[in-house]
């Protein structure tokens, strides 16, 4: 890989990976910049120093997710009563350790190339979306900005993800990342390639297979896209824009209550079911006899299933439930969040380290509720998602399988402020629709509030901190794709062949060097 020249070049390089991988991610979504992102980082690794190559990765996945979670500063000071020194130091903790993971990719790319021989068109696809797994899965698990979400707004590549799931569309855009990189060593920098005719030959199958991919991805994708199915029933979303500042207050709590209650009438949409965001209803709903009172008289007068947030309270246990009343004016079910946000509703570890409530957000002593069963109504089986639980493709998945038809996702982004957060966060959704074939009902307090179709269409959505309603079509499904029954196998696939790889090529390289 040759020697490095200058002492700028090799760390800005890896800066500029950075920049393009924050530019590709909602809400800029500059979605063909995440195909040559990594390029930058390639040319700036060289194989002989294994701690530079890491730092140089590690340099990369501070400046991306500096660029794409800054705005957890903004959650836990203005809205989480941390200090900014705090809330700043949680944010940089947050960001080294998610770089950690673009640095082992490094790292392990450039070292199976230098001691086994494995080139990173190889070896780079394969490497990275077992990282994205792990980060997604190690201490409770943060799959924010997936490289595959960056793709969010090219439907007819993601719709595979309902057979793969997203890690397969990060695998291909590491994979063309690597080609591009591998091509620009074979035709434009002269006298650098030294590759052998086995190398060369590996190189153009694994082109051929890459392409491959890709092109199959397009055409079952403008295939599925071809679906010109209308839903069948109406739904319709209020976004009460409730300041996160006051939403708490208690001189306020009748104020908020009465602005969906009010919003819903006033907007005069009929529709079969309504929906209210993430603790629209900011108290303990199950003890407040009046309040329970209003929700009835409520859905009988409109006459259609009204599912809103609030809080469950029992013994002293305080759960971040959505309730579900149907036309009849009577409770169908509940359903209350399993995947809590860390720091945020809960402190992990309290009892072993009590200092750690210091850390937490206002409010954050929430429990987990028991499964993610959906909620049996009559029009159909509602699997709710709420909030930080859509980050989690595991989560969706398993909804379904446990028969829900419809997915709705209520949450308060109000905690984000005007930042990129609530933009991305929308943008998971689209996959999961897609992934899961469900409609997907989205409700925020402040926005982005949508409809989304089992296709990963926007059929509607509101702007961010304004007061509105929307409706929409949608309709309840019964099928199950090929990901929501056999879940992430891609990565064990990914994972065994990379292994094998690397044993196959470690053995062939020992056996070179074993003297005769």
């Amino acid at each position: 890989m040759g020697k490095e020249k200058g002492s700028l070049r090799p760390f800005f390089l890896p800066f500029l990976s950075g920049i393009l991988i924050i530019i590709s991610q909602p809400p800029l979504s500059i979605s063909p910049a995440a195909y040559f992102a990594l390029i930058p980082l390639f040319v700036s690794l060289r194989g002989e120093d294994k701690g530079r190559d890491f730092l140089k990765g590690f340099i990369t996945g501070v400046f991306a997710y500096l660029g794409l979670i800054y705005w957890v500063v903004i959650a836990m000071n203005r809205y989480g009563g941390l200090d900014m020194v705090t809330s700043c130091a949680i944010m940089l903790l947050l960001v080294l350790y998610m770089a950690l993971y673009i640095g082992l990719f490094a790292l392990t790319t450039s070292w199976l190339y230098k001691k086994v021989s494995i080139p990173a068109f190889i070896t780079a696809p394969f490497t990275w979306v077992i990282l994205e797994y792990l980060r997604g899965i190690i201490l409770t698990g943060f799959p924010w900005s997936l490289m595959a979400y960056s793709q969010h707004n090219f439907l007819p590549l993601i719709q595979v993800t309902s057979i793969t799931g997203p890690y397969f569309i990060s695998f291909l855009i590491v994979g063309i990342n690597s080609i591009l990189f591998e091509s620009m060593k074979l035709f434009v920098r002269k006298g650098v390639n030294r590759r052998g005719p086995k190398e060369r030959k590996a190189f153009f199958i694994t082109t051929f297979i890459i392409a491959g991919f890709y092109l199959l991805s397009l055409f079952y994708g403008y295939e599925r896209l071809k679906d010109g199915e209308k839903g069948s029933l109406k739904a319709v979303i209020v976004q009460g824009n409730i300041p996160q500042d006051v939403k708490w207050d208690e001189a306020f709590r009748l104020k908020t209550i009465m602005k969906h209650v009010e919003g819903t009438i006033r907007s005069g949409l009929s529709g079969d079911i309504v929906v209210w965001p993430e603790t629209a209803i900011p108290l303990a709903f199950n003890e407040e006899t009046k309040v329970k009172g209003l929700i009835e008289d409520l859905t009988a007068k409109i006459k259609t299933h009204l599912l809103f947030g609030s809080v469950m309270k029992i013994y002293n246990r305080y759960f971040n439930t959505a309730y579900l009343y149907g036309p009849d004016g009577t409770l169908k079910g509940t359903y209350s969040k399993v995947h809590l946000v860390p720091f945020g509703e809960y402190t992990p570890l309290i009892e072993y380290f009590p200092f750690l409530t210091k850390i937490t957000a206002a409010g954050g002593d929430f429990h987990p509720g028991s499964n993610h069963n959906p909620i049996s109504a009559p029009i159909g089986k509602i699997g709710v998602i709420i909030c930080y639980e859509g980050i989690f493709p595991y989560i969706t998945n398993e909804t379904v399988r446990r028969g829900a038809q419809l997915l709705v996702n209520i949450t308060n982004d109000a905690w984000f402020g005007k930042t990129s957060a609530p933009y991305q966060h929308l943008a998971f959704y689209i996959f999961r629709a897609i992934e899961t074939d469900r409609y997907v009902l989205r409700a925020a307090n402040t926005g982005i509030s949508a409809v989304i179709d089992h296709r990963g269409r926007i059929l509607s959505k509101t702007d961010l901190f304004v007061e509105t309603t929307l409706s929409a079509p949608f309709s309840m499904k019964e099928t199950l794709t090929f990901y929501v029954r056999g879940g992430d196998y891609f990565i064990l696939c990914c994972t065994l062949f990379l292994g094998g790889v690397v044993l196959f090529m470690g053995f062939y390289a020992y056996k070179r060097r074993k003297p005769l």
